[in-house]
């Protein structure tokens, strides 16, 4: 078991399942594939996996839509497997962490349909259930509301109809909950990712919303961080932390630092997925230098460090790059190495995999891009104009196959002739980069002694005990000269006192005053 003390010193690697590796060749990536890829990550330098949902699920919503929280889907494998993934990772010194979704359940889930069946089902108080509704909206576009099959109630659902909230102020749900941590911890996980921990009703149905202006987004001020979301969180984590030491993450839908910040501490989650970093919409240094400064200042514990996931487009096509254009995403990627974080890397970035864009309806499986595609339609725009609004919404972007073959070989070696899906420099430097953390504990627990912004080359120093490192990243146009030409080892990039553009120069450097 590990806790945050241990796991800042490792490198995460986020294994989007479906997508990763196929192991069976069903065209599905699965659980036999993820484990015959383990010596490929061990030797990346990897030192924690956290895995997307993996359980049954009607997949519409990509897995997070589940109906048994306590199996493994057939299509990924069996529990027997996932015992396997458990053993194999733990043999490698790699962490798993596992996604938990328990804001919703799938309609398809035993509790829901029991609800649905049985009127007087104690599960009929699981959810919420209402014949006048409000005016709350789902987050994938149209009413939070549905009507039951067959009744004059409505359900609530913050997703897509098929994911149903769960009512948070019922204790019978909580324990059923705590049920399922309990399921995997016997099973040797290492710990657990929160789906949209913030998104717990815990308060019950309130009031409307505000009216929108015409056009806006509907606001979403009373259906999410209810006021006793917090103290549910703090039951969660200290039920978890009584069997052992876990690291407990949080996505906080947010993109706002003192939003985020109320979940992370002591009796919380260790860490939370910090977006206002991570979903920069595009490359600017001063705006990542910006957010850098406010998660020093504002988050009470550990930042994260990730610029990919899922969710999102991916770092290396957002920032106007392409898999043969390396500076900048290496030189990003140095900085996830390098800041003071836990960083996670999404598959297939260290092989400079670039986004996919669906070109029409049917090469689009995301429930969000094709619930506004019809939203679209539905507003009088054609398919080509629907296609246009969709795509901003569609998260299919980041979630095609990592190409394996002929990339990458079974032992993980790039095939260089496989440049026009991969980049071998992306792959190297993404290797040197990570064994650099992997071997420096200021890069793994060292405080910032400063934290600077020169023009665009952004400069920081990292100290732990007897160790202190300079860090220098250009990523402007303009050679900066850093006026270094003292002899210090330099540990990766050139020892010149001038960076050019996505330069990168890290070096030991004394440090007489070294806090103890």
């Amino acid at each position: 078991m590990n806790n945050l003390k241990t796991a800042q010193e490792r490198v995460f690697y986020q294994v989007y399942l479906p997508s990763f590796c196929d192991g069976n060749t069903d065209g599905l990536g699965d659980f036999q594939g993820l484990i015959s890829k383990l010596d490929y990550l061990a030797e990346l330098g990897i030192g924690g996996i956290w895995v997307t949902p993996f359980y049954p699920s009607p997949l519409v919503d990509n897995g997070y839509d589940i109906s048994d929280h306590c199996a493994v889907d057939p299509r990924f494998g069996t529990l027997a497997l996932f015992d396997e993934l458990i053993a194999a990772c733990h043999q490698r010194d790699i962490l798993l962490v596992i996604d938990v979704v328990i804001n919703h359940v799938s309609d398809q889930h035993p509790w829901f349909q029991a609800a649905l069946s049985q009127p007087g089902s104690p599960f009929r108080d699981f959810f919420f259930f209402r014949e006048q509704t409000n005016n709350w909206t789902s987050f994938f576009g149209g009413s939070a509301w549905t009507q039951e099959p067959g009744g004059k109630a409505s359900y609530y659902h913050k997703f897509s109809p098929q994911q149903v909230c769960l009512n948070w102020s019922q204790p019978a749900v909580e324990r059923e909950i705590k049920k399922i941590f309990d399921f995997w911890i016997a099973r040797g996980v290492d710990g657990f990712r929160f789906d949209v921990i913030n998104f717990l009703t815990t308060d019950g149905i309130g009031e409307d919303h505000p009216p929108a202006e015409t056009g806006a987004e509907p606001p979403h001020e009373k259906d999410i961080n209810q006021p006793g979301v917090l103290d549910v969180v703090k039951r969660l984590c200290r039920h978890i932390r009584a069997q052992g030491e876990f690291l407990l993450i949080g996505e906080v839908g947010s993109e706002v630092l003192p939003v985020m910040a109320p979940y992370q501490g002591a009796e919380l989650l260790d860490v939370v997925f910090n977006f206002n970093l991570g979903s920069q919409k595009h490359f600017d240094i001063t705006a990542i230098f910006a957010e850098m400064q406010a998660m020093e200042a504002t988050l009470p514990g550990l930042p994260t460090l990730f610029f990919s996931s899922h969710d999102m487009s991916r770092m290396i096509s957002r920032f106007g790059e392409s898999s043969r254009d390396v500076p900048r995403a290496v030189a990003v990627f140095a900085l996830q190495m390098t800041a003071r974080g836990l960083p996670f890397i999404f598959q297939g970035e260290e092989i400079g995999m670039t986004d996919f864009v669906p070109q029409n309806l049917q090469q689009m499986r995301d429930i969000q891009g094709i619930t506004q595609y019809h939203t679209a339609i539905s507003q009088g725009m054609d398919e080509e104009q629907a296609l246009t609004y969709a795509l901003p919404f569609c998260r299919d972007a980041s979630r095609l196959p990592v190409p394996w073959t002929p990339a990458i070989n079974s032992e993980g070696q790039i095939n260089v002739a496989a440049e026009s899906k991969c980049s071998h420099s992306i792959f190297g430097a993404y290797k040197q980069l990570i064994a650099l953390r992997n071997t420096h504990p200021a890069l793994q627990r060292g405080r910032y002694e400063y934290l600077t912004l020169f023009k665009q080359c952004l400069i920081f120093r990292r100290f732990l005990k007897g160790e202190c490192l300079e860090v220098m990243i250009n990523f402007g146009a303009t050679v900066v000269n850093v006026g270094y030409g003292d002899g210090n080892p330099v540990l990766f990039g050139a020892d010149e006192p001038l960076l050019e553009k996505n330069q990168i120069l890290i070096k030991k450097v004394n440090h007489e005053n070294t806090q103890k």
